[in-house]
């Protein structure tokens, strides 16, 4: 879609990637850089698979989180955010295992 004009409008974009689709985190950041130059870049992180009504597998977490770090190192996006709405409190392991990253990480120079 000719969305050029329109982006010119925005600051920052977030790229959100569905459970199905975080393996092409690369390919579609590349994307969002090609179709928004000028604008900043967000990593959106979910936590949980709504459509399959479970927490996203650790692996897929690990993976979000871990790109999300290294493209921060690399100016490339701006900071990572995390979808949790209500589910942050349901027991979820993705959950947890994003909460020991960030502590982890906490003070990790970028």
């Amino acid at each position: 879609m000719p969305l050029g004009d329109y982006l010119d409008l925005i600051d920052v974009v977030t790229l959100w990637c569905g459970p199905k689709d975080v393996v092409n985190l690369e390919a579609n950041l590349k994307r969002a850089e090609a179709s928004a130059p000028k604008c900043k870049k967000m990593l959106g992180c979910y936590v949980v698979d709504y459509r399959g009504k479970c927490g996203l597998p650790v692996e897929l977490m690990k993976l979000q989180c871990e790109t999300g770090l290294e493209w921060l190192r690399q100016g490339r996006i701006e900071g990572i955010i995390f979808l949790g709405n209500t589910t942050m409190d349901m027991g979820f392991e993705s959950v947890e295992w994003a909460r020991n990253w960030i502590e982890q990480i906490a003070d990790t120079p970028l």
